[in-house]
């Protein structure tokens, strides 16, 4: 998991050069930026200046002594080597390892063993400036790759904090929202080892917690079952379900995490993030937002949420992971996927390996054709109970599962030890659906592969895809970038959200057919 990471930040940032000048030479290309719905715009150079002078002095921090010019100037040294942009005013500096942390915060014995017990000797850049921003009290908004260590840079903050305050109010202390029950448990697994030892209580907003919280609103206890709880892992829908029913008090929720923001910010969950914002009415609340991809629209949206937050940007935004080698296939016709995916299996495949499907009646339909292959194969999709998929994903991690075939349900923030490829076998929908597909590999560092088969019906969504590659540094076809943007806007909405009809993987054989074969 992510919190396990000891990634070495300099090595992380180690091929970014290439494409910070390439940045710079587009001829001042515009990027805009937007700060409450009023948009600018802004160069890649102006980002850099930006960079540079927002650390003129720190105030209202818990810094003993503000900066001093020549440590401004470290830090901004330090974040031009690494490619960290920061944005907002006062930001504080980077620390670059545990021990510098642990000393100029004064973190708990406790917190500070066990940062160093899961190898963060040296911090990822995304945790160098997230972390110190976090506990100074500021709102968040981070941006950096899959794989580059968030849920740590939101953990260590969030624990320091909780373990020097005292409890408060009827409710719990702290809300992590997510999009899935999965991502959830595993950051709640984080919690556990970051806290071992801290007299803290943390939990998964799980069905079984639901009725208990309900139960004891019902029968009068004001603080609904749930207040003893410092830290509360939570999809939006269900956290919700009890704000309803008065079933659960937001009012002491101290901090507010969304973790991969961007799709707790669209469409299928705004309503209700939403109103649980509105149901955390301290007026110290403090809302850290965190994702691997942050489109415009999303961030725009974001910036009604937070106040007066530090942006933090680690590489190139809504870029790929520089340790994943990227490959697009074609492979002619819906046919030529079958073909290519035994082509690679015969010539010998390394496990654990992951595969993505656009729907879950093509992921069962893919599962029969391999599980005869003798293949350790299994497949996982939203129609399997709680108990079903937390089963399959154990298996995977141990390595009883070689290929797991899943629908878009595992593509956010999982994270899988040394999973060694990733194979799209249905195009991706959009380049953040890409993003976070691939994402599932080359993380903390470590080297990873991901092949993305594409057929004749999926050249229009081409040129995006390839645009990826090429800003994550891997080597692109020129007749792929120069294809032309043949979709409109709102058709490459419509298809994130209903991909396009594809022939069956398979044709299963009339009783006939199968025993006259036999």
């Amino acid at each position: 998991p992510e919190a396990k990471q000891p990634a070495q930040a300099k090595d992380e940032a180690g091929g970014c050069a290439s494409l910070a000048a390439e940045a710079a030479g587009k001829g001042g290309g515009a990027r805009k930026r937007r700060r409450r719905g009023k948009a600018g715009a802004a160069s890649a150079t102006e980002e850099t200046e930006a960079m540079h002078t927002t650390n003129a002095a720190v105030t209202n921090t818990i810094l003993v002594n503000p900066l001093t010019p020549l440590a401004v100037n470290e830090a901004n040294a330090l974040r031009k080597a690494l490619r960290i942009y920061v944005y907002g005013n006062d930001v504080p500096p980077p620390v670059q390892s545990a021990h510098d942390l642990a000393a100029r915060y004064d973190l708990k014995p406790a917190l500070a063993r066990n940062i160093l017990s899961a190898g963060y000797h040296e911090l990822t850049r995304v945790q160098m400036q997230a972390i110190p921003a976090f506990l100074n009290g500021r709102e968040l908004l981070a941006c950096a790759p899959t794989g580059s260590g968030k849920t740590a840079a939101f953990l260590i903050p969030l624990l320091s904090l909780l373990m020097k305050a005292k409890a408060k109010g009827a409710g719990p202390r702290s809300i992590i929202l997510v999009p899935t029950q999965e991502l959830g448990r595993q950051i709640y697994r984080e919690v556990m080892k970051l806290s071992k030892g801290a007299k803290l209580k943390a939990g998964v907003l799980s069905k079984k917690l639901c009725a208990v919280a309900t139960q004891a609103a019902g029968a009068g206890d004001k603080k609904g079952g749930l207040g003893g709880y410092d830290v509360l892992v939570c999809t939006p829908l269900r956290l919700v379900a009890l704000v309803r029913k008065q079933a659960i008090d937001l009012h002491g929720v101290g901090q507010l995490i969304m973790d991969e923001a961007d799709k707790l910010l669209d469409l299928g969950f705004l309503e209700q993030v939403d109103e649980v914002i509105s149901a955390c009415t301290a007026t110290a609340v403090q809302r850290c937002l965190f994702s691997a991809t942050m489109l415009p629209a999303i961030e725009e949206l974001a910036d009604t949420v937070l106040r007066q937050p530090v942006r933090v940007v680690v590489g190139e935004k809504n870029a790929a992971a520089e340790t994943v080698e990227q490959k697009l296939v074609f492979v002619g016709r819906e046919d030529g996927k079958m073909v290519a995916l035994r082509q690679m299996i015969k010539q010998g495949i390394q496990p654990p390996v992951l595969i993505f499907v656009q729907s879950k009646e093509r992921a069962l339909e893919l599962f029969h054709q391999l599980v005869y292959d003798g293949l350790r194969v299994d497949v996982i999709h939203a129609d399997r109970s709680q108990a079903q998929r937390d089963e399959i994903v154990d298996q995977f991690r141990l390595g009883k599962v070689w290929v797991l075939i899943a629908t878009e349900l595992m593509a956010r923030g999982m994270d899988f030890k040394g999973v060694q490829l990733v194979l799209n076998f249905d195009f991706p929908q959009s380049t953040v659906s890409y993003i976070h597909r691939i994402g599932r590999t080359g993380r903390a560092g470590r080297p990873g592969k991901a092949i993305t088969y594409f057929t004749e019906a999926d050249v229009e969504q081409l040129r995006s895809i390839a645009n990826v590659l090429k800003a994550s540094g891997c080597e692109v076809p020129d007749w792929m970038l120069k294809l032309k943007a043949s979709l409109r806007r709102d058709e490459k909405r419509r298809r994130a959200v209903a991909p396009i009809s594809r022939k069956s993987i398979y044709k299963p054989m009339r009783h006939a057919e199968a025993k006259g074969g036999a």
